[in-house]
């Protein structure tokens, strides 16, 4: 009875060390886990940071852009029916890729924010390794609804305009099928303001305010343009609160 109590004994002992040892073993390991987790949402949230100072550099350089173009085309929409196209030629003659005739009447602008690290984070699943739950639902709104709605808008914007395009396709006008020719070159040195083009630009001004279409596109395109930076300035808003919860975060868990 006694060899038969020592060795159940012996068994419980056994039994409970391997346990122990089992426990010890996950306890240690859910340790590890965390850490790595923990060292893993540090680098996400610090990508994330960086990518938000690119995204911040961008939408900054754009804004000018916009602006100078809003400008332009406010002056252009008021001033319709009596302007001075020489002080216009002017400001075209030197506005090289900002102010340019060919930006506001022929070509569009684009969006293209460098998001791909964070559209890659949201993708991929790594969003999961955020703890903070507002870190989470502020990146996923970021990208679902004002970059969203930024580039929907520019997207209209751009079928607006080459709606435009095709209707001087089909203008008979040689006044218009003058001021369309160019060269690569002389694409070139306009956006750069390398040559003297105040004669072209005359040219170009007085056969585009001849035509109704004209008029009727540049305050379409206005319009457009105006949802462009309600959408844009609420892009930047939510850039910069995910910012601050970012770096909060970072000095949280750090």
């Amino acid at each position: 009875m006694s060899d038969k109590f020592k060795g159940v004994k012996k068994f419980i002992f056994e039994t409970s060390v391997i346990i122990i040892g089992i426990s010890i073993s996950f306890w240690l390991s859910n340790l590890q886990e965390k850490s790595n987790n923990k060292n893993k949402e540090i680098e996400i949230l610090e990508s994330i940071d960086i990518n938000i100072n690119e995204i911040q550099k961008y939408i900054d350089n754009r804004r000018e852009t916009f602006d100078e173009d809003n400008q332009l085309m406010d002056y252009l929409s008021t001033h319709w029916n009596n302007l001075n196209l020489d002080s216009i030629v002017e400001v075209l003659q030197f506005g090289r890729h900002k102010k340019a005739f060919h930006n506001v009447f022929l070509d569009y602008r684009e969006f293209h924010p460098p998001v791909s690290e964070i559209s890659s984070i949201i993708g991929d699943g790594s969003i999961s390794l955020i703890s903070n739950h507002d870190v989470k639902i502020q990146l996923i709104s970021l990208m679902d609804n004002s970059f969203d709605f930024v580039n929907q808008n520019v997207k209209s914007e751009i079928e607006l305009q080459q709606s435009f395009r095709a209707k001087l396709l089909q203008e008979e006008s040689y006044e218009i099928s003058k001021i369309l020719e160019t060269t690569q070159n002389e694409m070139r040195q306009r956006i750069w303001g390398e040559v003297d083009n105040r004669k072209k630009i005359l040219a170009e001004l007085k056969a585009i305010t001849k035509l109704k279409s004209a008029k009727n596109y540049l305050n379409l395109k206005i319009r457009q343009r105006f949802w462009i930076m309600s959408f844009y300035n609420s892009f930047d808003k939510n850039l910069n609160v995910l910012r601050k919860l970012v770096i909060k975060e970072l000095e949280l868990i750090k």
